[in-house]
């Protein structure tokens, strides 16, 4: 019996050694690579899984064992390390499943989709910081439902069932209410077209989403954003028909999630027209040059009522793809796009800046996406995203106290904190810092209080 204690123990090491192992060879490419970080370790665990299931005949000591080591080089290894953060893994899973569940004729075939989902799975369960996951998730999906770039609602289906198998109702019913939004909204939108009695406004095809506060992951703006007059008449007639259908509701409109196409009627080299596929702000910064060929930044600022940051970052992608040309750019058409693109971001954009409509502006395709995601706002949203999580943590562990406390009237100091480590370790793992500062804050708002005499226990205050 103690021979084979040992064999366990050292099969736990060494597969947490090859684990870690694998990581490391790939560390630099898989952090910024979802689909080869979850191969990578997806390897390792079919080799040693299959080792166990063979050799020793799935024996609960060794399963265990490989369980014990897949839960540490997932949650501990060369990427996590260099992302200082175990929330790597789960935010890396999350992308990968964005990429799978994406349309793309790059994906394999359904089937081959739906294994590689079932092997996600497989590494899910040894994620210890499921929260993470879950946020990550939650906004991907939110963009592919939005943006409608989801491949096929049976694989969303299959994965959220996935998930709830494994973590429970509550995990996904969020997720579940993000698909019963979008059926109740597209019939609303069909009851205005109909309300309406015309197909376009103005003009303009429009469409809406209305989506539940309390159901998707989606922030309010963090910048004013001026409607474009050529959108407003939409706008209105939409909100005076959500009014009269849903007395005391109010509408919070998101431009920063919306996008809409632009057809050009300037460039004379091309008989057709391009469309421009863009942002809402890349249109509110577009439809100024229907009046005017050149403008400054601070001209544009003025109209569109946009913060520095996030007109920079629309006019940094206009410029980028050619439609916009920044003043002292110098316009050769023997550069390569890499080399425009690197130009324009050697470039500082200032107030002064000069921008003109680009009438020259060629593209082998007719249909021109401009609304390109930028790297640096990508990491600026990863990074909020964390911001998120951690805030929420703190919420979810004084909520945690304050149940454990309500039930128990008094309890020690280390009672309550392995209490409350038991109840969230299925969302993620609490840091004792953490749960120290969130016990301190609910002492300062009256809810726990010391008990003076006792040392390191605590009593609810009702």
């Amino acid at each position: 019996l103690h021979r084979v204690d040992r064999r366990q123990r050292q099969m736990c090491i060494r597969d947490r050694d090859k684990g870690l192992e694998a990581v490391q060879s790939v560390a630099k490419v898989a952090a910024l690579n979802p689909k080869i970080y979850v191969e990578t370790i997806l390897k390792v665990y079919k080799k040693y899984n299959e080792l166990v299931s063979t050799a020793f005949r799935s024996q609960a000591g060794f399963v265990a064992s490989l369980d014990k080591a897949c839960r540490r080089f997932i949650n501990d290894n060369a990427v996590t390390k260099a992302a200082k953060s175990s929330s790597k893994s789960p935010e890396l899973l999350a992308k990968y499943c964005d990429i799978l569940l994406k349309k793309s004729p790059k994906n394999p075939e359904e089937q081959e989709i739906i294994r590689i989902l079932n092997d996600i799975m497989l590494v899910f369960k040894y994620i210890e910081d499921r929260d993470v996951f879950q946020t990550f998730y939650s906004k991907l999906l939110a963009k592919r439902l939005i943006h409608s770039t989801s491949s096929q609602e049976f694989l969303e289906a299959h994965m959220i069932s996935k998930l709830k198998e494994i973590s429970g109702f509550e995990y996904t019913s969020k997720l579940v209410r993000m698909f019963n939004d979008m059926s109740t909204s597209k019939d609303l939108l069909d009851r205005f077209k109909s309300n309406m009695g015309i197909k376009d406004i103005n003009g303009v095809d429009f469409s809406v989403l209305v989506l539940a506060t309390g159901s998707w992951p989606l922030q309010p703006p963090s910048t004013n954003f001026s409607t474009p007059k050529e959108l407003q008449q939409c706008e209105q007639a939409f909100s005076k028909f959500y009014s009269a259908e849903h007395s005391g509701r109010k509408l919070n409109w998101l431009p920063q999630f919306s996008k809409g196409e632009l057809k050009t009627r300037y460039i004379t080299s091309n008989r057709t027209p391009y469309t421009f596929q863009c942002s809402t702000y890349q249109m509110g910064v577009l439809l100024q040059f229907n009046d005017e060929e050149s403008l400054t930044m601070e001209q544009i600022q003025i109209a569109t009522q946009l913060t520095d940051s996030a007109l920079k970052m629309t006019l940094l992608a206009l410029a980028k793809t050619q439609v916009l040309l920044m003043s002292g750019a110098e316009q050769k058409t023997t550069k390569s796009e890499k080399e425009k693109e690197e130009e324009v971001d050697d470039k500082e954009i200032l107030k002064t800046t000069l921008f003109t409509l680009n009438t020259k502006f060629k593209s082998k395709r007719m249909r021109v996406q401009i609304n390109i995601p930028i790297r640096s706002a990508q990491q600026n949203e990863s990074s909020n995203t964390h911001k998120l999580v951690e805030e929420d943590r703190k919420l979810q562990i004084q909520a945690a106290v304050v149940r454990i406390m309500k039930m128990r009237k008094t309890l020690k100091h280390g009672n309550l904190m392995s209490e409350v480590i038991l109840q969230l370790q299925n969302r993620f793992k609490p840091k004792i810092n953490i749960i120290k500062k969130c016990i301190d804050i609910l002492i300062e708002k009256e809810y726990l209080e010391r008990v003076e005499g006792q040392k390191d226990m605590y009593s609810y205050m009702a």
